[in-house]
């Protein structure tokens, strides 16, 4: 016959063995910096096989890419058009898998953990009320050039050696314009012109790196001047690895060859 403790001890561990065991999340606010969002094909279930990826930064873990999966695409559609105006976003972390998310700089994620900032239920949220634009259709037309230039005439100058090529055109004046239009489409543009200089407190670097993210094998030419020999010097640097970024002074009688050799791969 067991004493009135050893019942009293029996009770407290059935106590605990029968409540159940919950598990938590971190919440991570970051700054949402880019994204990348490839249909590779349709998979044997009939669906579109995805390849989605957003760039982040922390306060205190610093910049990493989370890989987001998922088959919630009604909601990975709509995170998509509003991430076109947000730049915050909370991240929801698992307790058990946030070790990897603090050490890792690729972190395979469920899109159903990547939140608004406001955390109000998505589906309540109308895209449009809060300014988000439609996403644009996939692209199926000729293949674009992308000008990115703040200056009006050197923009019309690149514009019309490239219409004399037959290649459709997408201007951009600036490199935030240039981003949203890139990585809403990627697969839109065959080569990117860039001017390769800083504006508003955005450089050619920081473009050309968000641009090569969303698409690794587009050839970029990133234009300088004659007198821009640091510049120059710098981006030939830190591109060095990078086959396909050209950086040359463009020279409108040259740039017609620099264009047919970039886009054949000859160079």
């Amino acid at each position: 016959m067991m004493t009135l403790k050893r019942v009293y001890k029996v009770a407290i561990c059935l106590l605990f063995i029968c409540l159940p065991t919950h598990s938590f999340a971190y919440d991570y606010l970051v700054d949402f910096i880019s994204e990348n969002y490839k249909e590779t094909g349709a998979q044997k279930a009939g669906g579109p096989k995805i390849y989605h990826t957003i760039q982040i930064e922390t306060e205190d873990l610093g910049s990493r890419v989370l890989k987001l999966t998922g088959d919630d695409l009604d909601y990975r559609i709509w995170l998509r058009q509003y991430l076109t105006n947000a730049k915050k976003l909370i991240i929801k972390v698992p307790e058990d898998q946030n070790p990897a998310f603090r050490t890792s700089k690729l972190f395979d994620i469920d899109i159903s953990m990547v939140h608004p900032i406001s955390d109000t239920n998505w589906q309540t949220i109308d895209p449009i009320e809060i300014g988000v634009p439609p996403l644009p259709p996939p692209y199926t037309g000729k293949k674009h050039i992308l000008i990115v230039d703040n200056d009006p005439k050197k923009r019309a100058l690149i514009e019309m050696v490239v219409k004399e090529l037959k290649f459709p055109v997408t201007i951009a004046a600036n490199f935030y314009d240039a981003l949203n239009i890139f990585t809403n489409q990627p697969d839109k543009f065959n080569l990117v012109i860039a001017d390769g200089n800083t504006y508003n407190g955005i450089s050619s670097i920081s473009l050309v790196k968000n641009i090569l993210e969303a698409a690794p094998d587009i050839p970029v030419i990133i234009g300088t001047d004659y007198k821009e020999e640091k510049t120059r010097a710098m981006l030939t640097d830190f591109f060095a690895g990078f086959s396909r970024v050209i950086i040359k002074p463009l020279v409108l009688k040259e740039l017609s060859k620099t264009i047919l050799q970039v886009l054949e791969k000859k160079v």
